[in-house]
């Protein structure tokens, strides 16, 4: 028996200083697809950075990025844990029916950045208001699945309080327009509002979110009868399964609404920091990892979207402060403005007071995704200088 464990140990150095040594030979990658990050390179020795435990630090990570198979050997891992009845996996967690869920405990929370982010806005729309209806500045906030989706969870699943956040903003905005879809997405959750495998809202979330926006806004919600939906693609597995690299995940849609009647589907521009995209929906992405980037291609510094309405529509100019929740959503409230502007503060460093003048804003909305306002540390930009 002494000789066996001998055996086995001696088996697993020679094994894992093979992968290592492999990971040498191998020419380094500077980008995952899959993790759509890039890698770590090899760190520079200086006696200060040894000294300081940077370099061993920066050694570390490259090692575990740049190790032989690396993927390969998560995707084993992960199918043992499961094996064992493990549901805690790469900082994800895996749950009932194919959803994975985002992993954010109380811990992660940062209170008093939470309360910093809710003042911005508060500030900003109060400066916003001087010019602007009340009625037409709007907070929207959309939860995430791992509260929608609640009955989905792995058993004894720790989150944080989510919906303690989501009655906060809520009371906080009690003088304008404030959205939280969530007892809309709850009602229609066996409908697949969001990914499996991602961290985003479906398109059918966001549909759904827009016609309570239209009720909201005093806009026209056609009717789901109005719209036809489309199929992109069948093969998506998204952020957390790039975190989780289970074999066995599902493979989620993309999908898009398209109305029905031409008269209401505009012809529009879309030019991203600087740059005409040819159109909302970037047929490329569908075709690589990130496919949820087919909606806009990503995110951007700014994004202006003209629209060729008729000349006897009021003029109304929408400014959009956004996460890339907003990316699937802005594409059903296209006709019902002229110009849209959609700014992400975490690549814009523009004066947000001086904008509204600037672009003639009529229409202010925020919307992010509970997790991403909560964490965000660009959002005090907002007031910053009101």
């Amino acid at each position: 028996m002494k000789k066996i464990g001998i055996a086995i140990s001696v088996t697993f150095l020679v094994l894992v200083d093979g992968i290592s040594a492999l990971g040498f030979l191998v020419k380094d990658r500077e980008f995952s697809e899959n993790e759509n990050r890039y890698l770590a390179s090899a760190p520079g020795f200086t006696i200060a950075d040894f000294m300081s435990g940077d370099f061993q630090e920066n050694l570390e990570s490259y090692l575990n990025d740049q190790i032989w198979l690396r993927d390969g050997w998560i995707t084993i891992k992960t199918a043992v844990q499961k094996a064992c009845g493990d549901t805690d996996i790469g900082g994800a967690y895996v749950g009932r029916d194919g959803y994975d869920f985002e992993k954010i405990l109380p811990e992660d929370v940062d209170d008093a950045l939470v309360e910093r982010n809710i003042q911005a806005v508060s500030d900003y729309f109060a400066y916003c208001t001087k010019t602007l209806e009340p009625s037409r500045v709007s907070f929207l906030l959309v939860p995430t699945s791992g509260l929608v989706l609640k009955d989905k969870l792995p058993k004894n699943a720790i989150l944080f309080d989510q919906q303690a956040y989501l009655d906060r903003v809520r009371t906080a905005m009690d003088k304008y327009n404030f959205i939280s879809p969530e007892d809309i997405l709850v009602e229609h959750s066996d409908e697949e509002v969001y990914y499996h495998t991602d961290h985003h809202w479906t398109t059918r979330g966001a549909f759904l979110t827009y016609s309570l926006w239209c009720d909201a806004t005093g806009h026209v919600f056609a009717g789901e009868e109005a719209y036809q939906s489309i199929q992109m693609s069948d093969s998506f597995r998204g952020s957390l399964y790039s975190k989780i690299l289970d074999y066995d995940s599902v493979y989620d849609t993309i999908e898009i609404m398209k109305p029905l009647d031409e008269d209401t589907d505009f012809k529009y521009s879309v030019t991203a920091d600087g740059e005409e995209l040819d159109g909302v929906y970037q047929d490329e992405f569908l075709s690589k990892k990130d496919k949820y980037a087919y909606f806009f291609g990503g995110n951007y510094k700014e994004v202006h979207i003209e629209v060729q309405r008729p000349s006897n529509m009021e003029k109304r100019n929408l400014l959009v402060i956004k996460d890339s929740f907003a990316n699937s959503f802005v594409p059903f409230i296209i006709s019902e403005y002229d110009n849209i502007y959609m700014v992400d503060l975490r690549y814009n460093n523009d004066n947000m007071g001086s904008y509204l003048e600037e672009h003639e804003i009529t229409d202010v909305l925020v919307l992010y995704n509970v997790s991403n306002f909560i964490s965000d540390k660009n959002i005090f930009k907002l007031s910053r200088g009101l």
